[in-house]
């Protein structure tokens, strides 16, 4: 087996998401972009291999599915005119889906395209839990303005409760600090005042 190592193209990226999007507007099904794709259309130039969405739920049957995803969903591979590219349509089946059902309907329109808004990103990278989702949440939330930190607090205990938030609240103050560029001696001397409980 060999690893495709090739990073995705602007031409293949906008005919895979063209291809998708048009099925789902034929089928009414909603969807946005997450991922790297919708950190691009938030500025950042970090590179990706494929193209995520999270939508209400699956294609029909037109593009080859390469697997079935592990929160729920399938990977389509998608014919361009440059290569095969991969799109990951994730339907979450696990305690997680009111929480992706609520982002993908607050979605908005950046550069054309459905995506979820920076708050909801950041929450995600969040559940997602890997570095470079910590990468991209601190890049989101360093952009001047582009997040709404407040808005994070608000959704996390509306979905899952107040006391989640008290668990996750240091986590996400460590991604704040990072993003204002606080050290780390910096972080241990603060009153704490930054988010409130």
């Amino acid at each position: 087996m060999t690893l495709d190592l090739q990073t995705l193209d602007e031409v293949s990226a906008t005919e895979a998401i063209r291809a998708v999007a048009d099925l789902a507007k034929e089928n009414g099904i909603k969807w946005a972009l997450v991922g790297e794709v919708a950190m691009a259309l938030y500025d950042s130039d970090r590179l990706t291999k494929d193209i995520d969405v999270i939508a209400s739920e699956l294609l029909p049957a037109r593009f080859p599915v390469a697997g079935k995803l592990r929160q729920g969903g399938e990977r389509y591979e998608i014919a361009t005119s440059k290569r095969a590219t991969s799109v990951d349509w994730i339907i979450r089946n696990d305690g997680f889906k009111p929480m992706f059902h609520e982002a993908l309907a607050e979605a908005v329109e950046v550069k054309g395209l459905p995506v979820l808004t920076p708050e909801w990103l950041v929450i995600l990278k969040f559940i997602a839990g890997r570095f470079k989702d910590q990468e991209d949440a601190v890049f989101l939330l360093s952009r001047p303005g582009l997040v709404d930190r407040s808005v994070i607090k608000d959704k996390i205990v509306k979905h899952v409760g107040r006391e989640a938030w008290q668990l996750a609240k240091s986590g996400y103050q460590r991604w704040f600090d990072m993003a204002d560029g606080r050290t780390a001696e910096e972080e241990r001397n603060r009153n704490d005042g930054y988010i409130d409980s």
